[in-house]
């Protein structure tokens, strides 16, 4: 089972729990019907989480603003990526899953990974989509968008800076991806959805 903490009592909590997959870079986790959460607001955290979960990110948008604060940040590290996958135990996908979000602004290969996991290419994308439900490719695609999505939401940094900064050199490339997985431009979904300093 994978779970979070405070960053600060990580190295504890896995000293008394080694069994447990500790994931201190996300603010909320869930495992196995499972929620934790890893900062002073985290049950605020965790319930937008559960909002958006059930209800979708328009809900919880709008949910946000009825009350005033900013939607949470799922990871501690800063970006807010929600998990893309449904609970699983495959923990050599789970480690392939963490790999691909910690690199996910680099050009990352599904060669580059299957090497990196001592499997084969095909193998590795088997795996990975029965256990995930994507191919890697599409999932790296998620979780950049993910990314792209929060700088939209909370920054007013260009599209040009916020492409390049989730891994796409082209920004033409991924104005297109957007508008194909969001129905919107850029531009349109920060002028929707954006909560932050305008």
């Amino acid at each position: 089972m994978r779970a979070t903490t405070h960053w600060a009592s990580a190295d504890e909590y896995a000293a008394r729990f080694p069994k447990v997959h500790w994931q201190p870079e996300f603010i909320v986790t869930e495992d196995e019907r499972m929620f934790c959460g890893g900062g002073v607001n985290s049950a605020t955290d965790l319930a937008f989480y559960i909002v958006e979960k059930f209800c979708g990110h328009q809900i919880a948008l709008n949910t946000a603003r009825a009350l005033l604060v900013d939607m949470p940040r799922l990871y501690q590290t800063g970006y807010a990526l929600l998990p893309l996958s449904p609970p699983h135990n495959d923990d050599k996908v789970r480690d392939i899953e963490s790999f691909i979000q910690k690199n996910y602004n680099r050009p990352v290969r599904v060669n580059d990974i299957a090497l990196q996991a001592g499997m084969s290419p095909r193998n590795l994308t088997r795996r990975f989509k029965s256990a995930t439900g994507r191919y890697p490719g599409a999932y790296l695609q998620e979780l950049r968008i993910a990314a792209a999505r929060e700088r939209l939401e909370h920054t007013r940094d260009s599209v040009q800076v916020i492409a390049r900064d989730v891994g796409y050199e082209n920004v033409t490339f991924f104005r297109s991806l957007f508008k194909r997985r969001t129905r919107m431009a850029p531009s349109e979904y920060r002028t929707r959805f954006g909560v932050g300093p305008h």
